[in-house]
Protein backbone atom coordinates (compact mmCIF):
# COMPACT_ATOMS: atom_id res chain seq x y z
CA UNK A 1 0.00 0.00 0.00
CA UNK A 2 1.67 3.32 -1.42
CA UNK A 3 0.37 6.54 1.10
CA UNK A 4 0.91 10.24 0.06
CA UNK A 5 2.38 11.85 2.96
CA UNK A 6 0.60 11.76 6.22
CA UNK A 7 0.66 15.09 7.42
CA UNK A 8 -2.50 13.39 8.91
CA UNK A 9 -1.88 12.61 12.14
CA UNK A 10 -2.10 16.13 13.14
CA UNK A 11 -5.26 16.61 11.17
CA UNK A 12 -8.42 18.28 12.70
CA UNK A 13 -11.87 16.35 12.73
CA UNK A 14 -10.60 12.44 12.95
CA UNK A 15 -12.77 9.43 12.86
CA UNK A 16 -12.14 6.05 14.04
CA UNK A 17 -14.69 2.90 12.94
CA UNK A 18 -14.74 -0.20 14.92
CA UNK A 19 -16.95 -3.27 13.86
CA UNK A 20 -19.18 -5.07 17.11
CA UNK A 21 -21.44 -7.40 17.19
CA UNK A 22 -22.81 -6.11 13.75
CA UNK A 23 -22.73 -2.61 14.79
CA UNK A 24 -20.50 -0.61 12.57
CA UNK A 25 -19.81 2.46 14.72
CA UNK A 26 -18.44 5.74 14.24
CA UNK A 27 -16.17 7.45 16.71
CA UNK A 28 -15.62 11.55 16.31
CA UNK A 29 -12.62 13.21 17.82
CA UNK A 30 -13.07 17.44 17.39
CA UNK A 31 -9.87 19.85 17.63
CA UNK A 32 -9.88 23.25 18.23
CA UNK A 33 -10.68 24.34 14.53
CA UNK A 34 -13.41 21.94 14.07
CA UNK A 35 -16.80 23.83 13.73
CA UNK A 36 -19.09 22.36 17.10
CA UNK A 37 -22.18 25.30 16.16
CA UNK A 38 -22.10 26.41 12.79
CA UNK A 39 -25.06 28.36 13.15
CA UNK A 40 -27.74 29.58 15.65
CA UNK A 41 -30.07 26.41 14.64
CA UNK A 42 -28.07 23.57 15.48
CA UNK A 43 -24.75 22.51 16.40
CA UNK A 44 -22.15 19.07 17.29
CA UNK A 45 -24.58 16.67 19.45
CA UNK A 46 -23.44 12.96 19.60
CA UNK A 47 -20.07 12.33 18.84
CA UNK A 48 -21.06 8.34 17.99
CA UNK A 49 -22.78 6.53 15.53
CA UNK A 50 -23.70 3.25 15.09
CA UNK A 51 -25.37 1.29 12.15
CA UNK A 52 -26.75 -1.77 12.11
CA UNK A 53 -25.69 -4.06 9.15
CA UNK A 54 -27.10 -7.28 7.68
CA UNK A 55 -25.76 -9.95 9.20
CA UNK A 56 -23.96 -11.25 6.29
CA UNK A 57 -22.16 -8.16 5.35
CA UNK A 58 -18.86 -7.91 6.63
CA UNK A 59 -17.87 -4.73 7.62
CA UNK A 60 -14.13 -5.12 6.59
CA UNK A 61 -15.74 -5.51 2.78
CA UNK A 62 -17.06 -2.36 2.30
CA UNK A 63 -15.09 -0.21 0.14
CA UNK A 64 -13.07 2.56 1.93
CA UNK A 65 -14.58 5.27 -0.68
CA UNK A 66 -17.76 4.45 0.71
CA UNK A 67 -17.01 4.55 4.09
CA UNK A 68 -16.03 7.79 3.54
CA UNK A 69 -18.56 8.98 1.78
CA UNK A 70 -20.62 8.25 4.73
CA UNK A 71 -18.26 9.86 7.09
CA UNK A 72 -18.48 12.70 5.05
CA UNK A 73 -21.71 13.21 5.07
CA UNK A 74 -22.52 12.58 8.85
CA UNK A 75 -19.58 15.12 9.90
CA UNK A 76 -19.34 17.48 7.20
CA UNK A 77 -21.01 20.76 8.80
CA UNK A 78 -18.66 20.44 11.99
CA UNK A 79 -15.42 20.08 9.97
CA UNK A 80 -13.35 22.76 10.37
CA UNK A 81 -9.48 22.35 8.32
CA UNK A 82 -9.24 18.96 7.83
CA UNK A 83 -10.83 14.88 7.97
CA UNK A 84 -8.87 12.45 8.90
CA UNK A 85 -10.56 8.71 7.95
CA UNK A 86 -10.31 5.35 9.25
CA UNK A 87 -8.98 4.19 5.72
CA UNK A 88 -6.86 5.53 3.15
CA UNK A 89 -9.22 6.29 0.05
CA UNK A 90 -8.83 6.52 -3.83
CA UNK A 91 -6.68 8.97 -5.61
CA UNK A 92 -9.73 9.52 -7.94
CA UNK A 93 -12.44 10.28 -4.52
CA UNK A 94 -9.48 12.46 -2.75
CA UNK A 95 -8.52 14.06 -5.71
CA UNK A 96 -12.48 15.10 -6.68
CA UNK A 97 -13.24 16.13 -2.81
CA UNK A 98 -9.68 18.33 -2.22
CA UNK A 99 -10.82 20.17 -5.62
CA UNK A 100 -14.31 20.68 -4.99
CA UNK A 101 -14.46 21.56 -0.95
CA UNK A 102 -12.62 25.13 -0.29
CA UNK A 103 -13.06 24.41 3.61
CA UNK A 104 -11.23 21.39 3.88
CA UNK A 105 -9.13 18.45 2.87
CA UNK A 106 -9.18 14.50 3.46
CA UNK A 107 -6.92 12.32 3.47
CA UNK A 108 -4.68 9.31 4.12
CA UNK A 109 -4.86 8.51 0.33
CA UNK A 110 -3.98 5.06 -1.09
CA UNK A 111 -2.48 5.56 -4.68
CA UNK A 112 -2.93 2.28 -5.13
CA UNK A 113 -5.85 1.80 -4.26
CA UNK A 114 -8.54 0.99 -7.33
CA UNK A 115 -12.05 3.23 -7.26
CA UNK A 116 -14.95 1.36 -6.90
CA UNK A 117 -17.44 0.29 -9.69
CA UNK A 118 -20.35 -1.41 -10.15
CA UNK A 119 -21.00 -4.45 -11.70
CA UNK A 120 -22.90 -4.61 -15.12
CA UNK A 121 -26.18 -6.06 -13.71
CA UNK A 122 -26.31 -4.04 -10.49
CA UNK A 123 -29.62 -1.68 -9.74
CA UNK A 124 -30.55 1.00 -8.53
CA UNK A 125 -30.77 1.85 -4.88
CA UNK A 126 -33.22 4.22 -3.36
CA UNK A 127 -32.87 6.20 -0.14
CA UNK A 128 -36.80 5.61 1.44
CA UNK A 129 -38.65 7.61 3.56
CA UNK A 130 -42.70 6.23 3.27
CA UNK A 131 -43.55 9.46 2.45
CA UNK A 132 -45.27 10.64 -1.32
CA UNK A 133 -42.08 12.05 -3.01
CA UNK A 134 -40.13 8.85 -2.20
CA UNK A 135 -43.24 6.85 -3.08
CA UNK A 136 -43.52 8.59 -5.99
CA UNK A 137 -39.67 7.99 -6.92
CA UNK A 138 -39.72 4.50 -6.22
CA UNK A 139 -43.33 4.08 -8.72
CA UNK A 140 -41.22 5.33 -11.63
CA UNK A 141 -37.84 3.85 -11.03
CA UNK A 142 -37.17 -0.41 -12.24
CA UNK A 143 -39.20 -2.87 -10.09
CA UNK A 144 -35.07 -4.72 -9.33
CA UNK A 145 -34.54 -0.56 -7.16
CA UNK A 146 -33.66 -1.62 -3.82
CA UNK A 147 -35.37 1.03 -1.21
CA UNK A 148 -33.24 1.28 1.64
CA UNK A 149 -35.03 3.16 5.22
CA UNK A 150 -32.76 4.39 7.61
CA UNK A 151 -34.69 3.69 10.58
CA UNK A 152 -33.70 6.38 13.61
CA UNK A 153 -34.00 5.16 17.16
CA UNK A 154 -36.43 7.50 19.17
CA UNK A 155 -36.71 8.76 22.74
CA UNK A 156 -39.02 9.59 24.82
CA UNK A 157 -40.07 13.50 24.28
CA UNK A 158 -40.23 12.79 20.26
CA UNK A 159 -42.99 13.69 18.18
CA UNK A 160 -41.71 11.39 15.86
CA UNK A 161 -43.53 8.10 15.58
CA UNK A 162 -42.44 5.35 13.09
CA UNK A 163 -45.71 3.37 12.60
CA UNK A 164 -46.75 4.70 9.65
CA UNK A 165 -43.72 4.58 8.02
CA UNK A 166 -42.40 1.09 9.20
CA UNK A 167 -46.19 -0.03 7.90
CA UNK A 168 -45.03 1.90 4.55
CA UNK A 169 -41.75 -0.33 4.24
CA UNK A 170 -43.97 -3.49 5.12
CA UNK A 171 -46.18 -2.84 2.30
CA UNK A 172 -43.31 -2.52 0.18
CA UNK A 173 -41.67 -5.49 1.00
CA UNK A 174 -45.28 -7.42 0.79
CA UNK A 175 -45.03 -5.86 -3.11
CA UNK A 176 -42.05 -8.14 -4.23
CA UNK A 177 -39.15 -4.83 -3.88
CA UNK A 178 -35.93 -5.87 -1.63
CA UNK A 179 -36.95 -3.60 0.95
CA UNK A 180 -34.08 -2.84 3.52
CA UNK A 181 -34.79 -0.71 6.91
CA UNK A 182 -31.76 0.14 8.68
CA UNK A 183 -31.11 1.16 12.12
CA UNK A 184 -28.94 4.30 12.24
CA UNK A 185 -28.67 6.73 14.82
CA UNK A 186 -26.32 9.51 12.80
CA UNK A 187 -29.46 12.10 13.21
CA UNK A 188 -28.26 12.51 16.93
CA UNK A 189 -25.09 13.94 15.65
CA UNK A 190 -27.16 17.38 15.41
CA UNK A 191 -28.55 18.80 17.94
CA UNK A 192 -31.15 19.29 17.83
CA UNK A 193 -31.92 15.92 16.33
CA UNK A 194 -32.08 16.08 12.42
CA UNK A 195 -29.97 15.47 9.15
CA UNK A 196 -26.23 16.58 8.95
CA UNK A 197 -26.43 16.83 5.06
CA UNK A 198 -29.94 16.98 3.04
CA UNK A 199 -28.67 13.61 1.42
CA UNK A 200 -27.62 11.39 4.95
CA UNK A 201 -30.37 9.17 4.97
CA UNK A 202 -28.27 7.22 1.92
CA UNK A 203 -25.46 6.84 4.69
CA UNK A 204 -27.03 2.74 5.32
CA UNK A 205 -27.73 2.31 1.08
CA UNK A 206 -23.99 3.45 0.17
CA UNK A 207 -22.43 1.05 2.81
CA UNK A 208 -24.51 -1.84 1.76
CA UNK A 209 -23.92 -0.87 -1.92
CA UNK A 210 -21.92 -3.80 -3.03
CA UNK A 211 -23.48 -6.00 -0.57
CA UNK A 212 -26.80 -5.07 -2.30
CA UNK A 213 -25.50 -4.67 -5.97
CA UNK A 214 -26.32 -0.94 -6.48
CA UNK A 215 -24.92 1.46 -9.35
CA UNK A 216 -26.59 4.98 -8.34
CA UNK A 217 -28.69 5.96 -5.19
CA UNK A 218 -31.66 7.39 -5.91
CA UNK A 219 -33.49 10.63 -3.70
CA UNK A 220 -37.33 11.15 -3.64
CA UNK A 221 -35.76 15.50 -4.58
CA UNK A 222 -38.74 16.88 -5.88
CA UNK A 223 -38.39 20.52 -8.49
CA UNK A 224 -39.65 22.34 -5.25
CA UNK A 225 -36.04 21.33 -3.88
CA UNK A 226 -33.84 21.04 -7.15
CA UNK A 227 -35.21 23.78 -9.04
CA UNK A 228 -36.22 26.50 -6.02
CA UNK A 229 -39.87 26.61 -7.86
CA UNK A 230 -42.08 28.18 -4.41
CA UNK A 231 -38.66 29.72 -3.62
CA UNK A 232 -37.30 33.00 -4.10
CA UNK A 233 -35.69 32.24 -7.34
CA UNK A 234 -35.28 29.34 -10.19
CA UNK A 235 -32.24 27.63 -9.88
CA UNK A 236 -30.01 26.13 -12.49
CA UNK A 237 -29.69 22.85 -10.04
CA UNK A 238 -27.18 20.62 -12.58
CA UNK A 239 -24.72 23.60 -12.62
CA UNK A 240 -25.63 24.46 -8.69
CA UNK A 241 -22.85 24.35 -5.69
CA UNK A 242 -25.25 20.88 -4.18
CA UNK A 243 -25.55 18.89 -7.45
CA UNK A 244 -21.68 19.95 -8.50
CA UNK A 245 -20.08 18.71 -5.31
CA UNK A 246 -22.63 15.91 -3.45
CA UNK A 247 -23.36 14.45 -7.14
CA UNK A 248 -20.16 14.63 -8.29
CA UNK A 249 -19.02 13.03 -4.77
CA UNK A 250 -21.26 10.37 -5.02
CA UNK A 251 -20.03 9.73 -8.34
CA UNK A 252 -16.44 9.91 -7.17
CA UNK A 253 -17.20 6.91 -4.99
CA UNK A 254 -18.95 4.79 -8.00
CA UNK A 255 -22.37 5.41 -7.26
CA UNK A 256 -24.16 8.63 -8.67
CA UNK A 257 -27.41 9.93 -8.23
CA UNK A 258 -30.55 9.23 -9.79
CA UNK A 259 -33.09 11.65 -9.13
CA UNK A 260 -36.24 10.06 -11.14
CA UNK A 261 -38.57 13.50 -9.82
CA UNK A 262 -36.63 15.97 -9.65
CA UNK A 263 -38.27 17.46 -12.56
CA UNK A 264 -41.94 17.05 -10.75
CA UNK A 265 -43.32 19.35 -8.47
CA UNK A 266 -44.88 18.37 -5.15
CA UNK A 267 -48.13 18.30 -7.03
CA UNK A 268 -46.84 15.43 -9.68
CA UNK A 269 -45.87 13.11 -6.64
CA UNK A 270 -49.23 13.38 -5.09
CA UNK A 271 -50.98 12.77 -9.10
CA UNK A 272 -48.40 9.91 -9.83
CA UNK A 273 -49.60 8.19 -5.46
CA UNK A 274 -52.60 8.98 -6.15
CA UNK A 275 -52.79 6.55 -9.30
CA UNK A 276 -49.75 4.59 -9.49
CA UNK A 277 -50.57 0.68 -7.51
CA UNK A 278 -47.70 1.64 -4.99
CA UNK A 279 -48.80 4.43 -4.07
CA UNK A 280 -50.97 3.10 -1.39
CA UNK A 281 -48.16 2.41 0.96
CA UNK A 282 -47.60 6.47 0.95
CA UNK A 283 -48.11 8.79 3.88
CA UNK A 284 -45.94 11.85 4.81
CA UNK A 285 -47.05 12.40 8.19
CA UNK A 286 -44.24 11.67 10.85
CA UNK A 287 -46.51 12.07 13.81
CA UNK A 288 -49.65 10.03 13.14
CA UNK A 289 -50.32 6.22 12.69
CA UNK A 290 -50.54 4.09 9.37
CA UNK A 291 -53.43 5.29 7.70
CA UNK A 292 -54.28 8.04 10.15
CA UNK A 293 -52.05 11.02 9.83
CA UNK A 294 -51.94 13.66 12.70
CA UNK A 295 -53.89 16.40 10.63
CA UNK A 296 -51.59 18.95 13.02
CA UNK A 297 -48.94 19.56 11.31
CA UNK A 298 -47.89 21.75 8.54
CA UNK A 299 -47.06 18.94 6.21
CA UNK A 300 -50.74 17.69 7.29
CA UNK A 301 -52.17 21.08 6.03
CA UNK A 302 -50.91 21.50 3.02
CA UNK A 303 -50.96 17.72 1.55
CA UNK A 304 -55.22 17.39 2.73
CA UNK A 305 -55.59 20.91 0.47
CA UNK A 306 -53.42 19.20 -2.07
CA UNK A 307 -55.22 15.62 -2.07
CA UNK A 308 -58.90 17.72 -2.17
CA UNK A 309 -57.60 19.63 -5.24
CA UNK A 310 -56.24 16.66 -6.95
CA UNK A 311 -59.86 14.65 -6.89
CA UNK A 312 -61.90 17.82 -7.36
CA UNK A 313 -63.57 17.51 -3.43
CA UNK A 314 -65.35 20.92 -2.66
CA UNK A 315 -64.26 21.30 0.58
CA UNK A 316 -66.47 23.21 2.97
CA UNK A 317 -67.88 23.92 6.97
CA UNK A 318 -66.46 21.89 9.63
CA UNK A 319 -63.73 19.99 7.54
CA UNK A 320 -62.35 23.40 7.19
CA UNK A 321 -62.81 24.55 10.83
CA UNK A 322 -60.75 21.22 11.29
CA UNK A 323 -57.97 21.66 9.05
CA UNK A 324 -57.49 25.52 10.01
CA UNK A 325 -57.27 24.75 13.74
CA UNK A 326 -53.69 23.61 13.55
CA UNK A 327 -51.20 25.46 15.91
CA UNK A 328 -47.90 25.05 13.36
CA UNK A 329 -49.59 25.86 9.92
CA UNK A 330 -50.83 28.99 11.26
CA UNK A 331 -46.86 29.73 12.02
CA UNK A 332 -45.84 28.88 8.58
CA UNK A 333 -48.46 30.73 7.08
CA UNK A 334 -47.34 33.82 8.14
CA UNK A 335 -44.17 33.43 6.80
CA UNK A 336 -43.33 35.34 3.33
CA UNK A 337 -42.87 33.30 1.76
CA UNK A 338 -45.04 30.30 2.33
CA UNK A 339 -42.82 27.01 2.24
CA UNK A 340 -44.16 25.15 -1.15
CA UNK A 341 -46.25 28.36 -1.70
CA UNK A 342 -46.76 26.96 -5.23
CA UNK A 343 -48.55 23.78 -3.80
CA UNK A 344 -51.02 26.33 -1.86
CA UNK A 345 -51.28 28.24 -5.09
CA UNK A 346 -52.25 25.07 -6.85
CA UNK A 347 -54.18 24.12 -4.59
CA UNK A 348 -56.68 26.83 -4.16
CA UNK A 349 -57.07 28.20 -7.74
CA UNK A 350 -59.19 24.39 -8.07
CA UNK A 351 -61.11 24.37 -4.26
CA UNK A 352 -63.76 27.46 -3.95
CA UNK A 353 -65.18 27.88 -0.67
CA UNK A 354 -66.47 31.06 1.65
CA UNK A 355 -65.06 29.63 4.42
CA UNK A 356 -63.23 33.05 6.18
CA UNK A 357 -59.90 31.20 7.10
CA UNK A 358 -59.72 29.73 3.52
CA UNK A 359 -60.66 32.90 1.85
CA UNK A 360 -57.95 34.63 3.65
CA UNK A 361 -55.10 31.84 2.57
CA UNK A 362 -56.54 32.14 -0.80
CA UNK A 363 -55.94 36.05 -1.02
CA UNK A 364 -52.63 35.53 0.41
CA UNK A 365 -51.44 33.08 -2.52
CA UNK A 366 -53.22 34.46 -5.66
CA UNK A 367 -50.41 36.63 -6.29
CA UNK A 368 -49.94 33.70 -8.39
CA UNK A 369 -52.23 35.07 -11.03
CA UNK A 370 -51.74 32.55 -13.11
CA UNK A 371 -53.35 28.87 -12.45
CA UNK A 372 -49.71 27.22 -12.16
CA UNK A 373 -51.32 24.39 -14.83
CA UNK A 374 -47.32 23.19 -15.44
CA UNK A 375 -46.98 22.37 -11.69
CA UNK A 376 -49.19 19.06 -12.70
CA UNK A 377 -46.39 17.78 -15.39
CA UNK A 378 -43.06 16.95 -16.10
CA UNK A 379 -39.89 18.72 -17.14
CA UNK A 380 -38.09 16.76 -19.52
CA UNK A 381 -34.46 18.49 -18.69
CA UNK A 382 -34.36 16.85 -15.92
CA UNK A 383 -33.68 13.58 -17.31
CA UNK A 384 -29.98 14.75 -17.32
CA UNK A 385 -29.96 13.53 -13.36
CA UNK A 386 -30.68 10.04 -14.01
CA UNK A 387 -28.06 7.94 -15.19
CA UNK A 388 -28.46 6.97 -19.08
CA UNK A 389 -29.22 3.21 -18.43
CA UNK A 390 -32.38 4.19 -16.85
CA UNK A 391 -33.84 7.15 -18.58
CA UNK A 392 -35.84 5.36 -21.14
CA UNK A 393 -37.19 3.86 -18.93
CA UNK A 394 -37.98 5.74 -16.54
CA UNK A 395 -39.27 9.02 -18.79
CA UNK A 396 -42.18 6.02 -19.88
CA UNK A 397 -43.00 5.45 -16.76
CA UNK A 398 -43.76 9.23 -15.68
CA UNK A 399 -45.06 9.71 -18.90
CA UNK A 400 -47.94 6.89 -17.79
CA UNK A 401 -48.74 9.67 -15.55
CA UNK A 402 -47.63 13.24 -16.21
CA UNK A 403 -47.88 15.23 -19.63
CA UNK A 404 -44.66 16.63 -20.25
CA UNK A 405 -44.03 20.36 -20.31
CA UNK A 406 -43.97 22.07 -23.53
CA UNK A 407 -41.23 24.95 -24.20
CA UNK A 408 -43.82 27.77 -22.76
CA UNK A 409 -44.30 25.98 -19.90
CA UNK A 410 -40.47 25.14 -19.43
CA UNK A 411 -39.96 29.15 -19.85
CA UNK A 412 -42.56 29.58 -17.15
CA UNK A 413 -40.65 27.32 -15.00
CA UNK A 414 -37.12 28.77 -15.49
CA UNK A 415 -38.39 32.69 -15.23
CA UNK A 416 -39.53 31.55 -11.61
CA UNK A 417 -39.40 34.66 -9.33
CA UNK A 418 -40.99 35.48 -6.32
CA UNK A 419 -39.21 38.84 -5.39
CA UNK A 420 -42.04 40.82 -5.88
CA UNK A 421 -44.31 39.14 -3.43
CA UNK A 422 -41.74 38.35 -0.93
CA UNK A 423 -40.87 42.26 -1.25
CA UNK A 424 -45.14 43.10 -0.80
CA UNK A 425 -45.87 45.00 1.93
CA UNK A 426 -49.12 44.27 1.13
CA UNK A 427 -48.60 40.32 1.18
CA UNK A 428 -46.94 40.80 4.39
CA UNK A 429 -50.29 42.14 6.03
CA UNK A 430 -52.05 39.44 4.71
CA UNK A 431 -49.74 36.76 5.71
CA UNK A 432 -49.80 38.54 9.67
CA UNK A 433 -54.01 39.14 8.97
CA UNK A 434 -54.06 35.08 8.34
CA UNK A 435 -51.52 33.94 10.72
CA UNK A 436 -53.46 35.69 13.25
CA UNK A 437 -56.87 34.93 12.64
CA UNK A 438 -55.72 31.19 12.76
CA UNK A 439 -54.15 31.60 16.01
CA UNK A 440 -56.92 33.51 17.78
CA UNK A 441 -59.49 30.86 16.87
CA UNK A 442 -56.99 27.61 18.15
CA UNK A 443 -59.08 25.43 20.45
CA UNK A 444 -58.13 21.76 21.76
CA UNK A 445 -58.38 19.04 19.65
CA UNK A 446 -60.78 16.30 20.61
Amino acid sequence: MVLERTSWNCGRMRVTMYAVSGILRFQLETEKNDILEPSEKFRLGSRIVEIHLPSGLDPDSIHPDHIALCIIMITHPFIGDSLVLPKPVSERFSKFHNLKSSRYSIGPVDQNLKPWEPGINYRPGLAFSGGVDSTAALAVMPPTTAPVFMDRPTGKKSLYNKDAVIQSCLQVQRLGYDMRLIQCDLEYVRDPVGFPVDVANSVPAVLMADYLKLDCIGFGTIMESTYGTGHRLFRDYPNGTHYTYWGGLFKAAGLPFILPVAGISEVGTSIIVSQAPLGMVAQSCMRGVWKKPCLNCWKCFRKQLLDNAILKNQVEGQYLDELFNNKEASRFLGRVPIKHENVLAWSTHRLNSEHQLYSLLKERVQGHKEKLEWLEKWYSPSIDLIPEKYQEKIKEKISRYLLTMNELEEQELTSWDMNDIISSEKVAKQSLRLSQEMSSRLRPRR
